[in-house]
């Protein structure tokens, strides 16, 4: 009888959606206009709308379009200046509605169909999906400001980013993954391009027709900044020294007094507090002017310094990752570079890798020998830059000056 009730109670289960949707038929893929967009003059809107359909296409049929390069020179004339160049594809058509696809399936859920970050399931997420449009990636192996490679890429869909909702595709096909990379590289540029062309809209009277060659000057920069990406992988200045208690203790004395320790504090445990319901609800109730401030990310979420207790960094473990935190910064994020702070001391990034591997590894906050060391009292945290596993770690300080230059554009 009971297994009757439970059969029965299943069968609910799976066929309540089916009664919440009733017969009605799902609405057709598009992509989302942005709300500023939205609030631009109406031939605004016309135009770069009708430009982002033509560069893009639709999530059905996506298309990723470049200005031809034998239009590149300007002619004198005024209309030669107001036509649209032919176009001419950036990617294999099939390969791309093939990333697509596999896109719809494996990640639109979170992160949404246009890559807004606003899937079904992002609200119920803390931190949230990733949001491509402004063409801002967060854990890269090139230097602060720039595009990511396609490895970066790769190996964030294949390892996922510990501590957030974003999993590991390991199983995932080669001919899925390179399909998927070419198509979130897709939604990244045409959300850049059309964030750029909402500021470059407000440079124009509501009656004036945007310029047509705005829009191919902007296509053609995003562009240059992926192709260019495999030519900033930062690469460790000097060798990693052998690890050692002395290297995490000079790591820990480097964390007190080049300013670490004013965001992820003397114990390492950061800020999260500032994402609970009820630290917000405390800072709500004070009169603004005592309220914490709080630091904001490029999506303008809550950006909190990491906890390095919590043995999950989101960009990675290998101490080239956390080298290139701490040497380059994370785009998007208060967190800034210690690349120029540091660069008649570079040993000091590996003591400082030692030291935060040391605690993501379960050792103690204050190694031995670390008494009486303080952190050094008006140390401005913003003058430099966030903070492996065993030996896989110790053998990923290495890979860095192996690492070749790479083009994500091919």
């Amino acid at each position: 009888m009971q297994l009757r009730a439970l059969s029965g109670l299943s069968y609910l289960i799976v066929l309540a959606p089916l009664f919440l949707v009733g017969c009605t038929r799902e609405a057709p893929l598009t992509y989302v206009i942005s709300e500023p967009v939205q609030e631009l003059p109406t031939l605004h809107q016309e135009q770069i709308e009708s430009t982002l359909t033509r560069l893009f296409g639709s999530p059905l049929e996506p298309r990723l379009m470049m200005p031809s390069e034998s239009e590149g020179s300007a002619e004198d004339s005024d209309e030669a200046k107001t036509q649209e160049p032919p176009l001419e594809s950036l990617v294999d058509a099939a390969q791309l509605a093939h990333g697509a696809r596999v896109y719809r399936n494996q990640c639109a859920g979170c992160h949404g169909v246009s890559g807004d970050g606003n899937g079904a399931a992002a609200p119920y997420l803390q931190p949230r999906p990733r949001d491509y449009r402004q063409g801002v990636f967060k854990f890269t192996s090139t230097a602060y400001g720039s595009k990511p490679t396609r490895s970066d890429l790769e190996r964030i869909i294949r390892r996922g980013a510990r501590g957030t909702s974003m999993p590991a595709f390991r199983w995932m096909s080669e001919e899925d993954l390179n399909a998927v990379i070419r198509y979130v590289m897709h939604l990244s540029y045409r959300g850049e391009l059309e964030r750029y062309l909402t500021q470059v809209a407000m440079d124009y009277d509501e009656e004036e027709e945007i310029d047509p060659a705005e829009f191919f000057d902007a296509m053609q920069r995003i562009h240059g900044s992926w192709v260019q990406a495999g030519d900033r992988i930062v690469h460790p200045r000097t060798p990693p020294p052998q690890y050692s208690s002395e290297t995490v203790l000079a790591g820990r004395k480097a964390f007190l007094s080049r300013g670490c320790s004013k965001c992820h504090g003397d114990d390492g445990r950061g800020q999260t507090d500032w994402l609970s319901h009820e630290f917000l609800a405390e800072q709500e109730a004070k009169p603004e002017h005592e309220r914490v401030q709080l630091n904001r990310d490029a999506w303008g979420h809550i950006a909190p310094a990491a906890d390095l207790t919590a043995g999950m960094l989101h960009g990675g473990r290998r101490p080239v990752d956390i080298y290139r935190r701490i040497y380059s910064g994370i785009n998007g994020t208060p967190m800034p570079g210690f690349a120029d702070a540091l660069a008649e001391e570079p040993e000091t990034i590996w003591h400082l890798v030692h030291y935060i591997t040391s605690i993501v590894e379960g050792g103690p906050v204050r190694p031995e020998g670390a008494e009486g060391v303080e952190s050094t009292e008006g140390q401005d945290a913003t003058e430099g830059q966030e903070a492996t596993e065993g030996q896989e770690g110790v053998e990923g300080q290495e890979e860095a000056a192996a690492e070749p230059a790479e083009s994500t554009s091919s």
